[in-house]
């Protein structure tokens, strides 16, 4: 960590005094002064408290709580901050459900140091692509930088992509919509490698969020898993449905 990088203010919350206290303790003795812990709650009503009055970068986050749990607390904090969730449970079964909840990473008790250390190096590549200027995908994860906050989406989570001026709207499997203050052609650059194709100057499509394509409407339509639809380009409609073949292997 260099001198112009705070550390990672954390908390942690889990209706377990010893869960927490053995998490508190890998947190301290090995990871400081990358991880700092500020505040600990067995209750995530008081969680929710502190979150809304003081600036974290982290929470490591139990699900099964009484009164309000993991999943409850991510959806009260949604939109009013930006610290990731690092989701720490006994139960693979909240894994998915987490990930859909675009937590930042799911830890499964018992924590070791190890589970830690790949956390924090996952975080550590997002501070760096956070603090550049080009297009940046790390782990899966495409960076929007804008004015006012930093994005982190996971890529396997877009939709489609739609240019608006000199704008780029982001929509996601969630319903959200992230609106860029890039071009499309920046996201082309930084989405070359991946299954995402541009089927004509406004639309750019993730491949593998295709519901069905309609050949029998003017020159094709595509149908998203949202339902939106979109028209091919007559010129590149040939071109487009041997990718999709060939990226679906259909």
């Amino acid at each position: 960590m260099t001198q112009s990088e705070h550390p990672y203010r954390s908390i942690i919350v889990d209706d377990e005094p010893q869960n927490i206290l053995m998490l508190e303790h890998l947190l301290k003795e090995f990871f400081q002064p990358d991880i700092e812990v500020q505040k600990t709650f067995e209750s995530a009503l008081d969680a929710l408290k502190y979150i809304n009055s003081e600036s974290i970068d982290l929470i490591f986050l139990d699900i099964e709580m009484p009164e309000l749990n993991g999943f409850d607390l991510i959806k009260a904090i949604s939109g009013q901050s930006d610290a990731r969730i690092i989701i720490v449970s006994s139960h693979d079964q909240y894994a998915l459900k987490a990930f859909k909840h675009s937590v930042f990473d799911f830890l499964k008790k018992p924590v070791g140091i190890n589970d830690i250390r790949e956390c924090l190096n996952k975080l550590n590549k997002q501070r760096v692509v956070a603090n550049s200027n080009e297009p940046g995908i790390y782990d899966n994860i495409l960076v929007v930088n804008r004015q006012d906050k930093t994005i982190f989406i996971d890529i396997n989570q877009i939709l489609r992509m739609e240019a608006s001026g000199s704008y780029t709207d982001i929509y996601l499997e969630d319903g959200t919509k992230v609106n860029s203050t890039k071009k499309m052609n920046y996201y082309e650059t930084a989405l070359a490698k991946h299954p995402f194709y541009k089927l004509h100057r406004s639309h750019f499509v993730n491949l593998n969020k295709i519901r069905e394509i309609i050949k029998n409407e003017g020159d094709g339509m595509v149908v998203m898993q949202d339902g939106s639809r979109i028209e091919i380009s007559r010129a590149k409609k040939d071109e487009f449905l041997r990718t999709v073949i060939k990226e679906r292997k259909l």
